[in-house]
């Protein structure tokens, strides 16, 4: 059921009329949401940047560099879509996206899009839009992938025939792993995994316990937003930086040997 928001005058007072919202239920349905076809340079923007980027990423790949392995070229690549959709439906992403390029969602009609009755806010409720939902469960599948990126980083470490070596690109690849684990043990999803759907803290096994590790991850999930952002900067940065030691700029130095 989709809700249109209407407004009505109620009385007068000195400083002008007062105005009260509430919602009228609309039986009209929306399957694909206009939202997508509409004139919308930020939205078409983004979406021909992500395509180039993907584009390029396929025809100008880079091997392993110096025991460097670019995080878009890991293992993780044969899952790809699997990571690019859990970040895709991360609600701290959701809230940008449909806030900056859909202009949704709103409290109240938007000029800015031209609402009316005959174009209605349609929410999250559409075919489409319901996707967003399976995100709890890509999360799982991204948890499962954080092994990988630290693989990336203690190859880079032992990949020489001689004991161990850590070089400036290991600490990026390393960063990056923290980035990425950090954003997603932050997730929303993962706080009520792991005590959000707990009524009754007292009333089950461990709940003392269960209660500090939920209170932590409540702090840490505060930063959600800042840390979705950290870790898509960081991943980007591994690739140009890899990209740049493959071409060989010397930016590759090596800090420990042993």
């Amino acid at each position: 059921m989709n809700y249109q928001i209407q407004k009505s005058i109620n009385t007068m007072s000195p400083r002008g009329p007062i105005v009260s919202t509430h919602l009228q239920k609309t039986t009209q349905k929306y399957f694909f949401p206009y939202e997508f076809i509409e004139a919308n340079w930020r939205l078409w923007t983004f979406i021909i940047l992500i395509a180039a980027g993907s584009v390029a990423l396929v025809l100008y790949p880079v091997g392993t560099t110096k025991a460097l392995i670019d995080p878009f070229y890991s293992p993780t690549v044969l899952i790809v879509p699997i990571p690019g959709l859990f970040r895709l439906t991360c609600y701290a992403y959701r809230k940008d996206y449909h806030r900056h390029l859909f202009h949704h969602p709103l409290g109240c009609d938007n000029p800015e899009r031209d609402e009316h009755h005959s174009q209605r806010y349609t929410g999250e409720r559409n075919a489409i839009f319901q996707f967003e939902n399976l995100h709890r469960y890509f999360l799982y599948a991204g948890i499962s992938l954080l092994p990988f990126f630290y693989y990336d980083f203690y190859y880079s470490l032992i990949h020489y025939s001689t004991g161990v070596t850590l070089t400036l690109g290991s600490i990026v690849i390393l960063s990056n792993a923290l980035a990425l684990t950090g954003w997603t043990l932050s997730c929303h999803a993962f706080r009520h995994l792991i005590g959000g759907n707990i009524d009754c803290y007292s009333c089950v096994p461990g709940g003392k316990g269960r209660k500090k590790i939920y209170d932590v991850q409540t702090w840490w999930n505060s930063h959600h937003e800042a840390l979705a952002w950290i870790s898509l900067l960081t991943i980007i940065f591994a690739d140009l930086y890899i990209r740049a030691v493959a071409a060989g700029i010397p930016i590759d130095p090596v800090l420990l040997h042993i």
